[in-house]
Parts: C-alpha cells; structure tokens; sequence
C-alpha cells in the first residue's frame, strides 16, 4: 500500500537518525513495530510504501504527515546554513512516538551510543514485551510501565543498563501508578510537560527535551548535546563557547515553534558533514547521546 504524501520523507535518516531506536533494516526497507502491529515502510516516489498489519492513519500520526512540513521548511529556509540542509536532507521528519517508549529510549540514551541504546531496548522488549508475528520474523512490542516496573532492580543490571536501572524501574513505577499522565502532556504547555518529564528519576533537561519533541509534538523544544552545542557554536558564534541554556535560548528566538524541526536538520548535518569534530574532538556519527 501507497500512503501518498505531499512531500518527500526521507526514512533512513528519520528512522536511524537518533530518534527512534527501535526499526531495522530489511533490504532497502524499515521494519518495527507501532503499538503491537508489526509494519514495513520504503520509501516510494509517491510518498511511502507500507506492508503489515499497522493502519495508514498510525502511520500518519507517527510520521507526521499532516503537519505543515513545506511550510515550515520554507520558514527555516530563511536562515542560509540550515537552507543548505534542508536542500541535502529534505524530507527528514521529527516523529511522534509513544511517549513511554521514547521516554524509556532517552532515558535509557543518557550517556550511551546508538548501539548500546538499540541493543539495550532490544534487551528489554525481548524480556517483557510480547510476541509480534510478521512476515518478517517474530518481533516484540515495547513492554509497558506495568511490564517494566515488574522487573527486578538486578535483572535490569544483568541485561546491562548498570546505574540507569533503578531511575527506569522507578519511573515505570510511578507511571503504572498514575503519577503522571504521559499522553496528557500533548496538550500541555512546553514548560509544564518539561518540568513534569523532569521530576522523574533519571531525567535530565536533555532527555526532557527529546521527549517533549519527539512525542509530545511540542515543536519549541531544543534538546542539546555535544553535537547540538557545537554546530550553534561553530555556524552562529564563531566557535565561542556557550551554555546550554543560551543555546535554547537562541534557537527559540531564532526558530520559535520550528525549533525542534530545525534542531534535527542541525543534529543531522553536523553528523554528516563533521561540523563540531574540529580540534581533536571526536567525530559525529559515533552516535554518542550525553547529558550537556
């Protein structure tokens, strides 16, 4: 089946892009698992083209098709660095994934590389989530609060998330108990998701971020990492050193709601192009996820 779009999607980069830890490759195509149905994509010179049980319209929503992307692009095209890179990576996407298996990714990201972060969840979704029939093997859905907050302390240290096991298992407590509605925070300002992301354990500022943007649809979002903070530095101010805090601060002035779209466009030319690997510094496309 054909989900046609209005502009291109550029998978590779939006699935393995830092996003989402979760899609496989098959051949020239993306396998996962959205909820519990299991679903291929390719892209299609129409748009996408899709395989499985998933239905068109969660492909939509976590592709973000009915978002104003042109538009938007148009916007940022205004500044001449990120017009650069929306004409070398156009049809990259900010997704929106289910806020438990993005916060559970994130957090599990602190510190870590891609293939740590893939190897980890992949871990924990074979030990507590369920079996996923699929033309293309069986795989797993994401295990749910309940599911991981059932896990013991020191099983989750044996499949290797060390000093992050206990802010998982508690923050999946606090979830299955209610504390806090995650799906709630779509509809809630930015600054009150973030502060709620924020009083769980093991949630940092960035993590926060990276939640609000890529499942909470809050596009001023700004997470920043080591990569982040150098391509602003470097293409904005001139290599001078800055605080998170005056990177964010710059980026929603500069960018407002499509902040969090230009971030990506930023993240994925600074992988890509060496930006920020300057003086000894060790290359984009290692994939690191740290804590500024």
């Amino acid at each position: 089946m054909i989900v046609k779009t209005a502009s291109p999607v550029l998978l590779r980069a939006t699935l393995r892009g830092g996003q989402a830890f979760r899609w496989r490759e098959h051949g020239d195509a993306f396998v996962g698992v959205l909820g519990d149905r299991p679903v291929l994509l390719r892209e299609h010179p129409k748009g996408v083209e899709m395989e499985g049980a998933a239905p068109e319209a969660t492909v939509r929503e976590y592709l973000r098709l009915g978002d104003p992307y042109e538009r938007d692009l148009e916007a940022l095209a205004a500044d001449p660095f990120l017009a650069q890179a929306i004409t070398a990576y156009r049809g990259l996407r900010v997704l929106r994934q289910d806020p438990w298996e993005c916060l559970v990714a994130f957090i599990t990201s602190a510190n870590n590389n891609v293939v740590r972060i893939e190897g980890l969840l992949d871990r924990l979704s074979l030990r507590a989530g369920d079996r996923v029939p699929s033309p293309w093997g069986t795989l797993r859905a994401f295990p749910g609060p309940e599911a991981v907050a059932r896990l013991r302390e020191t099983t989750l240290r044996s499949m290797g998330y060390g000093y992050r096991a206990p802010y998982l298992r508690e923050t999946a407590r606090r979830i299955a108990g209610g504390d806090l509605d995650l799906a709630a925070l779509r509809t809630a300002p930015y600054p009150e998701a973030h502060a709620a992301l924020l009083a769980l354990p093991g949630v940092g500022p960035k993590v926060a971020d990276c939640v609000c943007l890529f499942s909470l649809d809050k596009g001023e979002a700004f997470p920043v990492d080591v990569w982040i903070d150098r391509v602003v530095s470097e293409v904005y101010f001139g290599g001078a050193p800055l605080k998170p805090r005056e990177v964010q601060a710059f980026a929603r002035e500069r960018w407002g709601a499509r902040a969090g779209l230009a971030q990506q466009f930023l993240f994925h030319a600074a992988r890509l192009q060496g930006i920020g690997a300057r003086e000894g510094r060790r290359a984009p496309g290692s994939g690191e996820h740290r804590e500024p």
